[in-house]
């Protein structure tokens, strides 16, 4: 570029004509122009120092990142501003670029905060003592290319590992988790002593502070059945891994690829791929067959001599109407604000203890829970379900706070005019922040003071006593300088009174 500029100007150009030819301001040009070779090369080698805004505060971050090496910018940013009140104001990018220049000069890494758990092979338990249980989903693709959800429940011996699997069209109530334990019992020819489970709501009905209370039918079966019911930690799937990894396998192996007919011909093609696969292949662990460990483990179990009885009251699909409610014998139960997706949204339905239960056909997670009423013609809302109004106003009115530094009359001002005029409660809003960028705090402040002494709620007498203050203010600013205007400020009353009598009209 230096050499460049310079044969330009040897050819006749001046400095605007050069820096249009090569696209560089004009006083760049003059700067190449006025530079010797040595001073070009001088320059081009140095490099400039410039200080960081943020220098003083990098041990502080050293030794805070040193014991907490997992730690974010923000929450840096946040404690810098904590310890010293008199912390710049910087950007996020500031923060985070100055944090991460800090972790290279030092070599501290960013480690994730884990809490690492120890973990130790189990030994076998007895035959016929142990058996873990749990609930899978996983979705489908039918003939005719559509895509569904279905819903299994998994039990595995523990000793032996020989499995069972029952898949569901719907989602599991404690009814038909009961039936599928009881048509497991009738596949083993038996049932074990104990049950592993997760505390999932389907058997759980309260937690109850560790003393867990069970469902109604769920409790029937486990007195009926004599076994005992274990259940794992909350949130500790490993606990269970052997009906996990049962799980994970029916989802990867049995279910990948397969075409959905029917949940009669579905289980009928699982009871052939257990027999097959997931009981006839040797177990990756302990290198046996389980349907082979499983002739000894039988003689263990405690003989089964019911019989599977498919349960009543099953859940049924519901339209959504528009306005997100379901209706039932009569009465409307509310659903979550934007249930309602089209003509198409349906649900599960279910009746159960006098409560109806509504569940997400697609996830099958439990939506909500209604008591069940008997009257007629009645709307049961749900906690949370009803329309949240004048959000979009809310926030207005936090943008007013704000500007007054949260203000007390101005918050029993604006409380009032929402409960007075809540039609026109936004309207009012934005009439005053219109105003805010021409007055300060301490004019708008004032005259929302005077109106609520006067009991007057209208944006438009704000805005008109903001005016009168400030003209107010500017006079007496010129009382101060010239003594003889005085008597220009003596009718301010008048003008207040013809504003409120006005703004009565309207």
């Amino acid at each position: 570029m230096w050499h460049k500029v310079r044969e330009l100007q040897l050819k006749g150009l001046n400095k605007t004509q050069i820096g249009i030819y090569l696209g560089v301001n004009r006083k760049t040009v003059r700067r190449y122009l006025n530079m010797t070779m040595e001073e070009f090369v001088k320059k081009q080698s140095s490099h400039r120092k410039y200080r960081l805004k943020l220098e003083n505060y990098e041990q502080y971050v050293r030794a805070n990142l040193e014991e907490y090496p997992y730690i974010s910018a923000a929450r840096i940013h946040d404690w810098l501003k904590e310890c010293y009140p008199d912390f710049p104001r910087v950007c996020n990018r500031t923060i985070s670029g100055f944090v991460e220049r800090v972790r290279k000069k030092y070599g501290i890494g960013k480690k994730v905060e884990t809490h690492k758990r120890n973990y130790e092979k189990q030994p076998d338990t007895p035959y016929g003592e142990y058996a873990q249980a749990d609930f899978g989903e996983k979705c489908m693709r039918t003939e005719n290319g559509k895509s569904i959800k279905v819903y299994f429940f998994a039990i595995v011996l523990s000793r032996s590992r020989y499995k069972f699997i029952y898949f569901s069209r719907r989602p599991f109530d404690t009814g038909l988790a009961v039936y599928a334990h009881e048509l497991a019992f009738e596949y083993f020819g038996g049932r074990p002593q104990k049950i592993i489970y997760d505390q999932d709501k389907v058997l759980i009905a309260r937690a109850n502070m560790g003393d867990l209370i069970l469902t109604g039918k769920f409790q029937a079966f486990v007195k009926e059945q004599h076994f005992h019911p274990v259940f794992c930690h909350k949130a500790d799937p490993e606990s269970k891994g052997r009906v996990e990894n049962v799980v994970k396998y029916v989802k990867t192996n049995f279910l990948t690829a397969r075409i959905f007919q029917n949940v009669d011909r579905l289980n009928e093609e699982a009871r052939l791929w257990l027999e097959r696969t997931g009981n006839g292949k040797e177990y990756g662990t302990t290198h046996r067959i389980p349907l082979e460990e499983f002739a000894q483990e039988r003689e263990y179990l405690v003989p089964y001599h019911g019989t599977p009885h498919s349960p009543g009251g099953e859940m049924k699909e519901y339209h959504v109407r528009k306005d997100n409610t379901v209706q039932y014998r009569g009465n409307y139960y509310s659903l979550p604000c934007g249930t309602y997706r089209g003509g198409e949204t349906t649900v599960w339905l279910h009746e159960t203890d006098g409560c109806l239960e509504l569940y997400n056909k697609e996830t099958g997670k439990l939506v909500c829970r209604h008591d069940l009423c008997e009257l007629k013609g009645k709307t049961i809302y749900g906690e949370g379900h009803r329309r949240q109004r004048n959000i979009g106003a809310q926030k207005l009115a936090e943008r007013i706070l704000i500007y007054v530094s949260y203000n007390r009359e101005v918050a029993l001002w604006l409380e009032n005019l929402q409960r007075r005029k809540e039609r026109y409660y936004r309207e009012n809003l934005e009439v005053i922040l219109r105003i805010i960028p021409g007055y300060d705090k301490a004019i708008l402040t004032e005259a929302v003071s005077v109106c609520l002494d006067k009991g007057i709620y209208n944006g438009e007498s704000v805005k008109s006593l903001c005016g009168h203050i400030w003209k107010k203010k500017m006079r007496e600013s010129d009382v101060g300088k010239n003594p003889a205007s005085r008597t220009q400020s003596t009718g301010l009353v008048k003008t207040y009174n013809e504003i409120f009598r006005n703004n009565g009209k309207v």
